[in-house]
C-alpha cells in the first residue's frame, strides 16, 4: 500500500515497447537499475509501468537496443495538479470540499447508548445534553474519564462505563448493577415464606421455622405461610419467649385462574389501492425542511398506512454527517366490512387463551383442569378459560430488626 501511494505521488506512466529486441530492452533496463511492475507481454509487445524519471531513461535505451517505446498514459499527482491548475474554480471547490469535511468530521454527530436494560437511554442523553456533551459538540472539548465519573456518579444502576469517540460517533457502553429481582432466593438472618398467590395447600415441607398454615387450608398472597419467629414456652406459665430463625419451606397449592376473551363476529379488512404520495424532508443538524413537491397525487386519503425511511449522510460506520434525508410514504387503503362465523371466532378464543396460558404459568406450573365454555353475544363471541393448576407459591421475606423489637 505504501509502495502505490508513493507511486501515485511521483507519478508513473504506462508504457508500451516493440521491436525484435524486446528481451534485450527488458534484461539492459534491469541492468541499469530501472524498476518496473504490472508487467505485460502480449506476442511482440512489452507493456509496464514506470516511474516518470526512469521514463526519460527508458527512452534512452529503446534507441540503443532498437526497440521503439510509447507513453500510452500518465498517471499521478504530478498530473492531477497539472489538470487542476487549468480548472482553478473547481481547484478551489475541491480544497473547499476538503476543509469542509475536516471542519464538519471535527464534531460530534451521533450519539450511540449500548448496554442498557433498565436505564433509559434517553435519560443518559438528556444527562450528557445537560453537561455539554451533545450533537454538535467538538471532539476535542470531550474529556473522556470526567463524562465517565458523572455518569457513575448520577445513575445508581450504573456498574461500569466507558466513554469513547471513533470517527463523529460518541460511543457510551454502559455496565448496569445485577437487578435485585434476577437475583436467586436470599437467605436472609431472619426470614419468614410468604405466599406469592391466592391459593388451595396441597402440601408443604417445611425444614426451619412455625407454620401457620397446613395442607387444606386457603392462603392469600402475601400471607406469611412460615413464620421466621418460634414460640418458646408457655403463656400459661408466664415463660413465654421467642426465638428468631431464616424460615425454610416449599408450599405447593392448587391454584384458579379465570380468563375472558371477546372476539367480534366483524371486522374490518383493509386492502392496497396502489395509489400513494411520496414526501421528501432533509435535515440538516437538527433542523428539518420538508421538500415543495409530493410525488403521486397532493391529497389527503380517508384511510392509509405511513412507512418512513431514513437515510443518513456517512463517510462510513464511524464517521455520520449532520445531514439526512427522509422519505415518508402514504398507502391508499380501503376498508371492507367482513364477518367471522361462530366457529372461526372460537378457534381464536382458543388460540389466545393457549399463548396467554404459556405467558402466565410458571414452568414448574401443572394444569390439572382446563375448561373453555362459549357465550354467544349479539357483536361478539365472549369465550372464558377456567384453569386449575398445582404450582409452588413460596417466597422469602425478611424480618428486618425494626418488626422484630415490635414483636418483641
Amino acid at each position: 500500500m505504501f509502495i502505490k501511494i508513493w507511486n501515485f505521488l511521483r507519478g508513473y506512466v504506462i508504457i508500451e515497447v516493440k521491436g525484435f529486441s524486446v528481451e534485450r530492452f527488458v534484461n539492459q533496463a534491469i541492468a541499469s537499475g530501472l524498476i518496473f511492475w504490472d508487467l505485460e507481454r502480449d506476442g511482440g509487445k512489452f507493456y509496464a509501468k514506470v516511474t516518470r524519471r526512469d521514463f526519460f531513461r527508458a527512452v534512452s535505451l529503446c534507441e540503443k537496443t532498437g526497440t521503439h517505446i510509447t507513453a500510452l498514459r500518465f498517471y499521478g499527482l504530478p498530473v492531477l495538479m497539472r489538470w487542476a491548475g487549468t480548472r482553478p474554480v473547481l481547484l478551489g471547490g475541491a480544497v473547499a470540499f476538503v476543509v469542509g469535511m475536516v471542519v464538519i468530521t471535527s464534531f460530534i454527530w451521533r450519539i450511540d447508548i449500548e448496554g442498557t436494560a433498565r436505564i433509559d437511554a434517553a435519560d443518559i442523553l438528556a444527562f450528557l445534553e445537560a453537561n455539554d456533551t451533545q450533537i454538535g459538540t467538538s471532539r476535542r472539548a470531550i474529556h473522556y474519564r470526567t463524562v465517565e465519573n458523572m455518569l457513575m456518579l448520577e445513575f445508581e444502576d450504573i456498574a461500569w462505563t466507558s466513554v469513547s469517540v471513533s470517527g463523529t460517533r460518541l460511543l457510551v457502553r454502559i455496565t448496569e448493577t445485577i437487578c435485585t429481582e434476577q437475583l436467586p432466593a436470599v437467605d436472609y438472618e431472619f426470614q419468614d415464606i410468604v405466599a406469592t398467590r391466592d391459593g388451595v395447600i396441597v402440601y408443604m415441607v417445611t425444614e426451619a421455622g412455625e407454620p401457620k398454615f397446613r395442607p387444606g387450608d386457603v392462603v392469600h398472597a402475601g400471607d406469611v405461610v412460615v413464620s421466621g419467629r418460634l414460640t418458646l414456652g408457655s403463656a400459661e406459665d408466664g415463660n413465654l419467649s421467642y426465638r428468631y430463625v431464616a424460615a425454610l419451606s416449599e408450599v405447593w397449592a392448587r391454584v384458579y385462574y379465570t380468563m375472558e376473551f371477546e372476539i367480534p363476529l366483524t371486522y374490518y379488512e383493509k386492502s392496497f389501492t396502489g395509489v400513494y404520495n411520496r414526501v421528501y424532508s432533509i435535515t440538516i443538524g437538527s433542523r428539518t425542511f420538508t421538500l415543495p413537491f409530493v410525488i403521486g397525487p397532493n391529497q389527503d386519503f380517508i384511510y392509509y398506512e405511513t412507512t418512513t425511511r431514513h437515510h443518513r449522510a456517512a463517510l462510513g460506520a464511524d464517521y455520520p454527517l449532520p445531514l439526512a434525508l427522509t422519505r415518508q410514504n402514504t398507502y391508499e387503503l380501503t376498508r371492507h366490512l367482513r364477518s367471522r362465523s361462530e366457529e372461526v371466532a372460537s378457534h381464536m378464543a382458543i388460540e389466545l387463551a393457549t399463548r396467554r396460558i404459556a405467558d402466565e404459568m410458571q414452568p414448574d406450573a401443572e394444569i390439572l383442569e382446563k375448561q373453555i365454555s362459549f357465550e354467544m353475544g349479539e357483536r361478539a363471541l365472549l369465550a372464558t378459560v377456567f384453569l386449575v393448576t398445582i404450582q409452588r407459591i413460596d417466597q422469602t421475606q425478611e424480618l428486618t430488626p425494626e418488626e422484630i423489637e415490635m414483636e418483641e
